[in-house]
């Protein structure tokens, strides 16, 4: 016995440009979304460079202090 979830899995899947066409949106609205979605991936790619750096510099200053008590009899 066959039953309905067994016939869909065996169907072909719609390409992206399928989808495209068959879609309900217009494709001027994907292409808005599209760019939205680009404009903040860039945003947050920027915002991670910029806190890898301060990750970075941080570190230096802790390994600075640490260098700074230990030579001091500190720690």
């Amino acid at each position: 016995m066959k039953d309905k979830l067994y016939e869909a899995t065996k169907k072909e899947v719609m390409s992206e440009h399928e989808e495209y066409k068959n879609a309900d949106v217009p494709i001027e609205i994907w292409i808005e979304r599209n760019k939205y979605l680009h404009q903040h991936i860039d945003m947050l790619t920027e915002e991670l460079i910029k806190v890898r750096l301060d990750n970075k510099k941080l570190s230096k200053q802790i390994e600075d202090q640490i260098k700074q008590f230990r030579n001091t009899g500190g720690l």
